[in-house]
């Protein structure tokens, strides 16, 4: 071999040789991952029907014009509340509620006063006979007192004179009585000039303008108002909760509607759970055979809320409804944080035996506990990790859902970490405890 060819390989083997001695040294496996672990808590769930609903009022009226004239004046601001009749009020801005119109009331003015003049006649009318009747009887009186004197024929004829002036009179008190009523209408068309709110709520706006005539050959539609303080609840049962809830019920294990308020649990749009709380009211006699359904009412407060006194719900929202099924019943719960999604529907990592991680699916149930929004005065949180000694604090208890199916309360959760976890690899776990409310005795 050449001297130069010998150098360029003991170079190469040179260069090799350390390459050879990594690959020799493999590196050691990295350590199991660190993870939060707990127990499923055992807790007293209610279980609950759900549906979906819609709000409405629990009263609406129609305002109408009932006497014919011209609108005048409009008084209301569009889409506000007004007030209705207050009968203990001392004012008639209260007493009888607030004005919303005016409709000229010139010509019914003069009716009343032209009931009041013929009312007027009709007691003049009353004197005039009763005197009339004295006179006759006064006649009556001397002629019979005459004897012989007087002839029947004057005698008879003052005597059918009384009894003409008895009749007139109570012709003229027949008259007057029909006087009062007219001037009783005339009075009750002029109050209907003012249009007053019939009851307290939301008004719409005004669908005939000033100067327009109104009340000529119907009640024109002037606006609506509709109660906002209360509202109801519909929503449609399937038969088969209805049936499911009939034989609860006849076993005792949910009230009996007919006898024990049944309550109803209402949440909106934009809402977390199910803030407001009602009590159903109405269910239909009959099950639609179209639909297989039956509609059912609740009804639900709505006071206002907020410094601004604003009604946090209106009639026509898309409500989610929650109704409680049968009594609580003890379930595993863990955090909804340890949930996850999968094709397969939601799981959970178990951690088995030698601390492998093995993927476990699981049925959902009831939500037991939401965490209230941060705020400054706000109250400790209900649920709460207690961490191992020598351990981070556990993460914020957010959500606690009761699981249906797929766990119990000695399987060991994955709740921290979840990044971390492959199903099949080894974990190191660090044992949290979770706690909620105290039960109640």
């Amino acid at each position: 071999m050449p001297p130069a060819l010998g150098r360029v390989a003991f170079l190469v083997l040179l260069a090799a040789a350390p390459g050879c001695k990594k690959a020799a040294e493999a590196p050691p496996p990295p350590p199991p991952p660190k993870v939060g672990v707990a127990k499923p808590t055992v807790a007293p769930v209610l279980g609950y029907y759900e549906y979906n609903g819609t709000l409405e009022t629990t009263k609406a009226v129609e305002v109408r014009a009932r006497v014919k004239g011209f609108l005048k004046k409009v008084y209301f601001v569009e889409g506000t509340e007004v007030r209705g009749p207050d009968p203990e009020a001392s004012d008639d801005e209260h007493k009888f509620g607030e004005k919303l119109y005016a409709i000229d009331p010139r010509e019914y003015k003069t009716a009343v006063r032209k009931a009041e003049a013929e009312l007027a006649k009709a007691g003049a009318d009353i004197l005039n006979w009763k005197a009339q009747i004295k006179l006759a009887a006064a006649d009556v009186e001397r002629l019979t007192q005459a004897g012989t004197a007087a002839s029947k024929t004057e005698l008879d004829k003052a005597k059918a004179t009384l009894e003409v002036n008895e009749a007139e009179l109570k012709a003229a008190e027949a008259t007057r009585e029909a006087a009062d009523a007219s001037l009783h209408t005339a009075n009750i068309q002029l109050g209907y000039t003012d249009v007053r709110a019939p009851l307290s709520g939301l008004i719409s706006r005004t669908h005939v303008d000033e100067e327009n005539l109104v009340g000529q050959s119907e009640p024109t539609l002037l606006t609506t108002i509709v109660r906002m303080d209360e509202l109801y609840v519909f929503f449609d049962a399937p038969e088969r909760d209805l049936v499911d809830f009939q034989r609860a019920s006849a076993a005792k294990k949910v009230p009996d509607p007919v006898v024990t308020s049944v309550p109803v649990l209402v949440g909106v749009t934009g809402e977390d759970g199910y803030p407001h709380k009602g009590t159903i009211d109405f269910r239909e006699n009959r099950v639609d055979p179209g639909t297989g359904t039956i509609r059912v009412r609740g009804r639900v407060p709505n006071p206002k809320s907020g410094p601004n006194n604003v009604w946090l719900l209106y009639p026509g929202l898309y409500a989610r409804v929650r109704v409680p099924a049968g009594t609580p019943a003890d379930k595993p719960v863990i955090p909804e944080e340890a949930l996850m999604t999968g094709q397969e529907g939601r799981y959970v990592y178990v951690v088995g035996a030698e601390n492998k991680v093995t993927k476990r699916t699981v049925t959902v149930g009831t939500q037991v506990y939401r965490a209230p929004p941060p705020a400054p005065d706000a109250p400790p949180a209900a649920w709460s990790y207690k961490a191992p000694s020598g351990a981070p604090p556990g993460p914020v208890v957010r959500s606690v859902v009761a699981i249906e199916k797929g766990l119990t309360k000695d399987d060991v959760v994955v709740i921290d970490g979840l990044q971390r976890v492959r199903p099949g690899a080894p974990v190191e776990p660090q044992v949290y405890e979770l706690n909620g409310p105290p039960r109640a005795k």
